[in-house]
C-alpha cells in the first residue's frame, strides 16, 4: 500500500475546457460537473447504513448535491490488513439493528459494490434526456446500464490514480489477495475452490485497465464514451424511449468524433474515434464476468434488494 495521501478534491480537475463548438463545450462542462460530484461523494464521509431500494432511488430527488456537505474520508489509503478489518466491522455493523443512519466514521471504508451501484443510478438520473422517459422506461434502462456506469467509473478513477488494477477510493487494488479478504469478511469459503474462476475475472479487469493505460484515455474521451454506452436503445424499451435514447447516442457520438478531430486532426481523428468505441466491447465483456462472479462465489446471499435488482440475482 501507498503511504497516506491527501484525497484529491474534485475542484482540482473541474471544469475542463477545449477549443471547440459551444455545444461541445457545454456538454463536456455538464458531464464534468456530474463526474466531480460522483468523485467527491465516493471520497467523502457520506456512508449510509440503510440504502433505498431500486424504485425509491429512481423516484427520489438526486443526492449529488450532498457532495459539498461531507468532508473527505480520513486515513486513506488503508493497508490491506486495515481494509480487511474495517470490512469485517462494516459487515457486522451492517447486520446490526441500529437507529443510526450512518456508519461510524472509525470504520473508514464502504460497501463499494452497494455504494457505487447507488451512485451509478444517481449519475444516470442526472442526465438531461433521462427525465423525458416514462418511469417504466427509466427502470428498464437503469437495470440495463447501471453496471456499465459502475464499471467505467471504477476503472477510470483507478486509472487516474496510476495503478494497473481496479482500485477502491480507500486504496485497495482488486487482486486475488484483496478478493480473499473480502470473501473472508462476508464469511464466504470458496476462495481456494474457485481460484481458477477468480483468475479469469482478474484477467478481465486487466484487459479493461490495459486499454486505458495503452490508449491513454483522456477524461473527455472517457466521459463521452460513458454517455454513448448509457444511450443504448434496447428492445425492451418503448418506441418513444428508444427514439429519445438513439438521438442522444447519435449526439454524443458526433461530439466524440468532433473532439477526436479537434485533438488528433482530421486525418487521425476518425481512427481514434473507432478505436475508442472498441473499448465498450471490453466493458460489456467485463460486465458478464462481474455478474457471474457475484453469483458463482455466493455473494448474492449477502446482498440487499438494490444489488439483487441490478445484478439480476436472487437473494
Amino acid at each position: 500500500m501507498d503511504k497516506k495521501r491527501k484525497t484529491i478534491d474534485s475542484s482540482e480537475r473541474f471544469p475542463i475546457r477545449i477549443q471547440s463548438s459551444n455545444q461541445l463545450d457545454q456538454i463536456i462542462w455538464n458531464l464534468s460537473y456530474l463526474d466531480s460530484r460522483i468523485l467527491k461523494l465516493r471520497n467523502s464521509t457520506y456512508n449510509p447504513i440503510d440504502f433505498p431500494n431500486f424504485e425509491q432511488i429512481l423516484d427520489a430527488p438526486s443526492i449529488l448535491n450532498l457532495a459539498e456537505k461531507y468532508e473527505p474520508m480520513s486515513g486513506w489509503p488503508l493497508t490491506l490488513e486495515e481494509f480487511g478489518e474495517k470490512q469485517r466491522k462494516l459487515n457486522e455493523f451492517d447486520l446490526q439493528f441500529s437507529d443510526k443512519k450512518f456508519i461510524d466514521q472509525s470504520i473508514n471504508t464502504k460497501n463499494w459494490l452497494r455504494f457505487d451501484t447507488m451512485l451509478s443510478i444517481e449519475y444516470l438520473k442526472s442526465l438531461d434526456f433521462f427525465k423525458f422517459l416514462k418511469f417504466e422506461d427509466r427502470s428498464v434502462l437503469a437495470k440495463h446500464v447501471t453496471v456499465t456506469i459502475q464499471t467505467m467509473i471504477f476503472a477510470y478513477s483507478s486509472f487516474q490514480n496510476k495503478p494497473d488494477c481496479f482500485k477502491t477510493p480507500d486504496g485497495c487494488c482488486v487482486d486475488s489477495e484483496t478478493i480473499s479478504v473480502i470473501l473472508h469478511s462476508y464469511m464466504a469459503r470458496k476462495m481456494c475452490k474457485h481460484a481458477t474462476f477468480i483468475e479469469v475475472h482478474l484477467k478481465s479487469i486487466q484487459k479493461v485497465m490495459g486499454f486505458l493505460i495503452q490508449e491513454k484515455l483522456t477524461e473527455i474521451e472517457y466521459m463521452l464514451l460513458k454517455s454513448i454506452a448509457i444511450c443504448d436503445p434496447i428492445f425492451e424499451l418503448s418506441e418513444e424511449a428508444r427514439n429519445i435514447i438513439w438521438k442522444n447516442r447519435q449526439k454524443f457520438s458526433k461530439i466524440l468524433l468532433e473532439y477526436c478531430e479537434i485533438t488528433y486532426g482530421k486525418r487521425n481523428g476518425p481512427s481514434r474515434f473507432v478505436k475508442l468505441l472498441s473499448y465498450l466491447n471490453l466493458i460489456i465483456s467485463h460486465e458478464k464476468h462481474m455478474r457471474i462472479f457475484i453469483i458463482f462465489l455466493g455473494l448474492s446471499s449477502k446482498m440487499r434488494s438494490l444489488e439483487n435488482v441490478i445484478f439480476n440475482v436472487s437473494s
